[in-house]
């Protein structure tokens, strides 16, 4: 990597006029994409360049804090005046309650950039995604009867700075990868249907050293489902890996363990005790290679490790700026601009920051391996994949489709099984039943699946609808 980073947030705060408090935020991003039909590129597009800056503004209220944003890709001295006046007539219909708005300042030392930047992809984008894709592609030629129906590579290449009015300066570049791919397995005409499973990842980086054993398994997974089975139904235990808890956990627990969630009296009360004696869960906006790992967050506060629940008890809350202002507590971090619809780093100064979780970590635990941890459930089910669990945040109420999963019989994964609905509740008060407080074991190696480091966890029970007996 080379070259300096772009200091657009600190030209336009160099001439913004305005009342403090404000912030600006800036992106400088490209975009690289590669997508397969079959075995066959169909489309190769890139660089798509794009450059623009969010402003966001505090005004006192009163008692309260009216808020505005705006943003922009014109960094004239026209365009920027416009973008404060449409902030500030927003915040004149506005309010916040709190009664100030506090904002970090300073220059914040630079992070090394070890990981947070795919040094490939950021010298040698397109030569890299095509390197990964050949690779990928020359696991399926040595796997008979399973293939790649249709899958894409966006990489997204981004410059980032953030400045303030009370002279917080400071930049930091990052990579992203968005990566799908529909495998199916097929047997001929006089076999069961052909089976299909979907890969989704959202990654810092791109490991092509780990396709090899990655495709043996997707295409296990695929061939698994032509012989599925529906599940049983009933209140079962249930063992969930990390890539499962992805798709359930981060985006409730950064809720309801927040400023938000006390500011709608929803989030539980310090030393309530929610989650089982062994569990430890933290916020850490600086775990290696997650997508949210950053040196600093949306509104420059520096990244850290941030315990949420140690053995079992709520250890603390999640403040933003706004939110620390409405109870005199001290700003945590992480504000984000890139919660919308997951993660993504593509177009990010268009959003406001919000207030919720970076890498939730989930502690591991002395349950040892998968192997063990199926011996410890028992009789019951494996979810491999969980189609759109679609957590609510505000009930803490989860259920998704079984895509993928294995009965556990005698403490050993046995037939595959797909359909039926898995869910119940991922967090609730003390003393009730959800998945946070049935963790019966974790295992004893952690694993990062996206918003989420995690072992993986055996819930007794979760309910499964299914119609096997």
């Amino acid at each position: 990597m080379s070259g300096a980073i772009s200091d657009l947030a600190f030209r336009v705060a160099d001439r913004v006029r305005a009342e403090p408090p404000w912030e600006v935020y800036a992106d400088h991003s490209r975009r690289y994409e590669i997508h397969l039909n079959g075995p066959t590129v169909e489309l190769t597009r890139g660089p798509i360049e794009l450059e623009g800056y969010g402003l966001r503004l505090f005004r006192r209220r009163g008692e309260k804090t009216g808020t505005g944003f705006d943003a922009s890709s014109d960094p004239s001295d026209a365009g920027i005046r416009k973008t404060v006046d449409e902030a500030e007539a927003i915040a004149r219909h506005s309010e916040f309650p709190a009664k100030s708005v506090e904002l970090p300042s300073g220059t914040p030392r630079a992070a090394e950039a070890t990981t947070t930047v795919d040094r490939a992809l950021w010298d040698r984008p397109f030569e890299s995604i095509e390197a990964y894709l050949a690779t990928l592609l020359e696991q399926f030629e040595s796997t008979p009867g399973c293939v790649p129906s249709f899958g894409s590579v966006r990489v997204t290449l981004t410059e980032t700075s953030l400045a303030n009015s009370t002279g917080l300066r400071t930049s930091f570049a990052q990579t992203s990868s968005e990566f799908e791919l529909a495998v199916k397995a097929s047997g001929g005409p006089e076999g069961p249907p052909p089976g299909e499973y979907w890969v989704n990842d959202l990654a810092r980086r791109l490991e092509p050293g780990k396709l090899p054993d990655e495709v043996r398994t997707w295409c296990d997974f695929a061939r698994d489902v032509r012989r599925s089975v529906p599940p049983p139904t009933g209140d079962l235990p249930v063992v969930l890996p990390a890539s499962v808890l992805s798709g359930i956990l981060p985006s409730v627990l950064g809720f309801r363990l927040s400023g938000v969630a006390r500011l709608r009296q929803l989030a539980p009360e310090l030393g309530a005790e929610i989650a089982g004696a062994g569990v430890t869960i933290s916020d850490d906006g600086t775990y290696p290679w997650a997508p949210a790992t950053a040196p600093v967050d949306d509104e420059g506060l520096p990244q850290r490790k941030r315990t949420l629940i140690a053995g079992g008890k709520v250890s603390s809350l999640l403040y933003d700026s706004m939110h620390a202002g409405a109870f005199s507590e001290a700003p945590t971090g992480p504000s984000s601009r890139a919660r919308f619809l997951g993660y993504s780093d593509w177009k990010r100064f268009l959003r406001s920051p919000s207030l919720g979780s970076s890498t939730i970590v989930i502690s591991p635990g002395s349950g040892g391996t998968d192997e063990e941890i199926c011996e410890a459930a028992g009789d019951g089910i494996w979810v491999q994949q969980l189609g759109w669990a679609r957590p609510n945040n505000l009930s803490g109420v989860f259920g998704g489709e079984i895509r993928i999963g294995y009965r556990i019989r005698g403490g050993k994964r046995a037939e595959p099984v797909r359909g039926g609905i898995v869910g119940g509740s991922a967090i609730g008060p003390p003393g009730s039943p959800s998945l946070i407080a049935n963790i019966a074991a974790l295992g004893s190696r952690g694993t990062l699946a996206e918003e989420i480091a995690s072992p993986t966890v055996l819930v007794r029970p979760l309910s499964v609808a299914g119609s096997s007996s």
